[in-house]
């Protein structure tokens, strides 16, 4: 079953539908740990091709939208302490607008990827697909990522990421 984030961007507000993928994390311990986790994000594909939606891509309230993308976020431990992710926060910008910010918390995050924890140098993928609207009708976006976590030791470690749309 394929599930996904569905985040619906429009000028005045953002709602939000999520469901979810069945995706897991992915490596296994090997090396030296070190004191607290060490975490970086990525995105792929980076930069994103929006995909123009002729008929309009459908939001969570049934709101039409002109354009959706798919991205998968990927959470990378590399200092040999897993991490479990208690929000993941997305602030997207168009045409010199900021949108308010979209926070994805554990639950969220479980449901798309099968789990939040990150194990020791594994990463987790996080897979997301958005609809949007921007305000001058181009497919230009840029997403700022920000991955609040708490570390196997209890440390507060967190990790951010960009990514454009076009």
């Amino acid at each position: 079953m394929t599930r996904s984030f569905r985040l619906a961007l429009a000028f005045a507000m953002l709602p939000l539908a999520i469901a979810c993928n069945n995706s897991s994390s992915t490596g296994s311990p090997n090396g030296p740990s070190s004191s607290r986790a060490a975490l970086s994000l990525s995105i792929q594909p980076s930069p994103i091709t929006a995909t123009h939606c002729d008929a309009g891509c459908s939001g969570s309230s049934g709101t039409s939208f002109g354009f959706g993308a798919e991205m998968r976020v990927n959470v990378r431990e590399s200092g040999g302490v897993g991490a479990t992710v208690n929000t993941v926060t997305l602030n997207a910008t168009v045409d010199g607008v900021s949108f308010p910010p979209l926070v994805f918390n554990a639950d969220d995050v479980t449901r798309a990827a099968g789990t939040n924890h990150v194990g020791a140098n594994a990463t987790l993928a996080i897979p997301l697909s958005i609809v949007y609207n921007t305000p001058s009708g181009t497919a230009n976006l840029t997403i700022s990522l920000n991955v609040q976590t708490t570390d196997d030791r209890n440390n507060q470690v967190t990790a951010t990421g960009q990514v454009n749309v076009q």
